[in-house]
């Protein structure tokens, strides 16, 4: 069988995984689902007495152009199915166009492109992150592959730009980063003064045009908030690659590694192109890029997985001989499978969760409000983690039309918003609130969550059941293997 064919079973095995299971194990993906569910709720005449639709100018709107409409044809599920299944398809699409661009042919983009496609930002559902990335991947891949025809790729790239700032800004500044490094080789390998401002005022001017038009039409990019914490980049170069399981993650970062060390020992890593002025580009970026950015979480990690579907395409590998090509494709392909594998077992196991989770919402009044918090904090190092459950819980604003305190409803953000009076109950970062936490401010007047038991109705804790933990301030409903439900008793 072609390498070709073995690359688009593999994919389709991805793609059809995604389809065939009706909520995928995907963190954000359920606050997501919910919010479409409220959005087309709303349109259809039953809107959420906590929740408003409150579309703007944000660079963060892929899903919510997308999903709605095609739920007025398909179920809401179904559809946002099928957005997740058409970023995966663009990301592993796009990984080989920027090859087939830059080198002429298939070589082996596609491989890498499957052993991250459930890398640390899929994985958690950074969704208009995702399908912003796989447009960026194409948009890198049509620039090149017409680089000489000058009028044609202005008006694609214009159609990219465009494209991209509407589904996620920082997945622009990708794709232009990386564009901006290429022209930068072009310029040093060719030292042609005009072609080189021309390339660049060609890159820059849609986006200024975007840009003024954020700025004069009152959009956002989201909530003030960066921060850099250096002390766990080394650390995301080993859990980058896989969202669920640090062990397998570490095998496939190793494995890439190891491959390069070797062929670099016997001159078989070849740059193609911008190839090395990309690796050091993405290198510097990665230390620079913080953590948290204009409040949007582990910006840091998505650079690093651009650049593992990005650089493929501009390397090529020389094998000394066969046998050592044979070892080092089947290893890939081991784990390519151990890799889906994996998801698909995680993602069955997490289908009877979210079915009780769903069931539980029948014991709750129509209308409550329900706080969400973890039996305890986790850390995305500590290996498989409970986060493909944290966010279930919002599901109830849609089937209960009640307030769920970590919907996603942060101006700048989401096409979504609180209701006047309940912002101070909808907060975004409830999910990382523990129950240690809420037992030592449930007496506070002041503060994050200060007289919660006056405030809410129900509590969801997230994590293995056990003693009920605050037994003073709740009562147990339903206890479940990954969650537990409780009535907050009267003060």
């Amino acid at each position: 069988m072609t390498r070709e064919r073995v690359f688009a079973l593999l994919a389709l095995a991805v793609l059809a995984l995604t389809l065939a299971t009706p909520i995928p194990a995907l963190s954000d993906f359920l606050n997501h689902l919910a919010r479409m569910h409220l959005l087309v709720a709303e349109s259809a005449g039953d809107p959420s007495p906590y929740y408003a639709s409150a579309w703007g100018f944000y660079p963060n709107l892929a899903m919510d152009l997308i999903v709605p409409p095609l739920a007025r044809f398909l179920d809401v599920e179904t559809a946002a199915r099928l957005f997740v299944a058409a970023c995966q398809g663009l990301i592993l699409s796009g990984a080989v166009a920027i090859e087939l661009a830059v080198k002429r042919r298939f070589e082996y983009a596609g491989f890498v492109a499957l052993l991250f496609a459930f890398a640390f930002p899929f994985a958690w559902g950074f969704l208009n992150f995702s399908f912003g990335l796989g447009l960026a991947l194409w948009g890198i891949a049509c620039w090149i592959f017409w680089r000489e025809h000058l009028a044609l790729r202005f008006v694609v790239h214009c159609l990219f730009v465009a494209a991209l700032f509407v589904a996620h800004l920082f997945a622009l500044g990708l794709y232009g980063f990386t564009l901006g490094v290429y022209e930068l080789w072009r310029f040093y390998a060719r030292r042609a003064v005009g072609e080189f401002l021309g390339a660049l005022a060609m890159l820059a001017a849609p986006a200024l045009v975007a840009g003024a038009i954020l700025i004069f039409s009152g959009g956002s990019v989201g909530q003030a908030g960066n921060s850099w914490d250096f002390g766990f980049k080394p650390l995301w170069l080993l859990v980058a690659a896989n969202g669920y399981n640090t062990a397998l993650s570490t095998v496939i970062v190793a494995f890439l590694g190891l491959v390069a060390l070797r062929q670099r020992r016997t001159h078989g890593l070849v740059a193609e192109q911008a190839g090395a002025w990309l690796a050091a580009g993405f290198a510097l970026l990665y230390v620079a890029t913080p953590q948290m950015l204009f409040d949007t979480a582990y910006v840091d990690v998505r650079v690093l997985v651009a650049a593992a579907l990005i650089l493929p395409g501009f390397i090529s590998l020389r094998f000394p001989d066969r046998v050592w090509e044979r070892r080092a494709s089947l290893a890939a392909l081991v784990l390519i499978c151990a890799n889906l594998g994996w998801v698909g077992w995680l993602w069955t196991s997490y289908r009877a969760d979210y079915a009780a989770m769903i069931q539980s919402f029948g014991q709750i009044d129509r209308g409550a409000k329900i706080l969400v918090a973890r039996l305890q904090e986790e850390s995305p190092f500590s290996g498989q983690t409970l986060e493909p459950m944290v966010h279930a819980p919002t599901l109830a604003a849609f089937y209960n039309k009640a307030l769920v305190s970590s919907v996603m409803a942060l101006k700048g953000k989401q096409p979504l918003m609180s209701r006047p009076g309940f912002e101070n109950l909808n907060i975004q970062d409830a999910g990382s609130v523990t129950v240690d936490d809420l037992a030592r401010i449930a007496a506070r007047t002041s503060g994050l969550f200060a007289g919660w038991p006056q405030k809410f109705d129900y509590l969801y804790v997230i994590g293995p059941p056990g003693e009920n933990p605050l037994p003073a301030l709740v009562a147990p409903l339903r206890v479940e293997r990954r969650f537990a439900l409780y009535r907050i008793k009267p003060i």
